[in-house]
């Protein structure tokens, strides 16, 4: 999985100094996939966990899903997001839900 600049400068901006951010991926959504992000404890690291950088963590069902993906930040005034665009799926009309073509 790919992290962009802006996306790696915004996850600094907004743990704290003890904090991850694991993204998973979890069944849900109209489509069927849905990918998190939460914020959790450094100390709770899962042996089969993937660290994707300094900070940012998956397990490693998720990065199977996730593997060509790439994460942005998205700087928009009105509605700034992190945005995943992940490769041979398909979305809703909702955009918050995916499944695998």
């Amino acid at each position: 999985m790919n992290i962009t600049p802006s996306a790696d400068q915004k996850i600094e901006e907004i743990l704290g100094d003890s904090e991850r951010l694991r993204i998973s991926v979890n069944g849900g959504g109209c489509n069927g996939f849905t990918v998190d992000l939460s914020r959790e404890q450094e100390k709770s690291q899962d042996k089969t966990d993937i660290m994707l950088n300094s900070n940012t963590l998956i397990d490693s069902i998720s990065e199977e899903y996730l593997s060509e993906a790439t994460l942005d930040w998205i700087d928009d005034p009105f509605s700034p997001t992190f945005k995943f665009d992940i490769p041979n799926t398909k979305s809703c009309g909702c955009g918050n839900s995916f499944t695998l073509e």
